[in-house]
Parts: structure tokens; C-alpha cells; sequence
């Protein structure tokens, strides 16, 4: 629900089971938790990660400001990923759309 909140009504295109299958398969994720809720802060506040992952459209200042709290009020640190080039669905939706 909050990808679909975020991106639009047609996505994800994949199930959230599937995506977290696919999370959980990487060899550094020790676990996958799906959540009802927009916002991650209460689960963050629950687990307390050790590491938070975001996507490298964001920032520490860009992130949700509730979030980082829960995070490095357990005691954890955030990090960012970098996007790989042409690798992204939305990307590919708009090659799609081309055809």
C-alpha cells in the first residue's frame, strides 16, 4: 500500500511477497518485515536495526525525520544506496511505453 501510495496506482508491479522474497534472498539481509503502515517508524522503533537502508534519492535531511529518530535513537546508523543506471522501474515502464 505505500508503494502505491508513493508511486501511483499501478505500482508495485510486483506483490510484496515477491519483493520481499526477493530482499531476503541478498546475503546481508538477515530479515524481511512487511508493514501496514506508510511510514516504517513504529517497526524501526520495534527492531531496532542496526543498519537502515534507503535509496539514494535520499538524504538524511530528505528522510522521513521520524524514521531517522527511531533509527539512531536504537542506536543505529543509516545508509544510502546509489542508483544503478538504467536499472530502475520506472525506467523501464517508460521503455515499455515507447515500444
Amino acid at each position: 500500500d505505500s508503494v502505491r501510495q508513493l508511486k501511483g496506482p499501478s505500482r508495485p508491479l510486483n506483490t510484496e511477497m515477491d519483493r520481499a522474497r526477493v530482499i531476503a534472498a541478498l546475503g546481508c539481509v538477515d530479515a524481511v518485515c512487511i508493514f501496514p503502515e506508510m511510514r516504517a517508524t513504529r517497526f524501526l522503533g520495534w527492531v531496532q536495526p542496526d543498519i537502515y537502508v534507503k535509496g539514494g534519492d535520499y538524504t538524511l535531511e530528505t528522510i522521513d525525520q521520524n524514521e531517522r529518530r527511531a533509527v539512531e535513537d536504537g542506536g543505529g546508523r543509516i545508509s544510502f544506496l546509489a542508483f544503478v543506471p538504467g536499472k530502475s522501474t520506472t525506467g523501464l515502464l517508460e521503455k515499455i511505453q515507447r515500444l
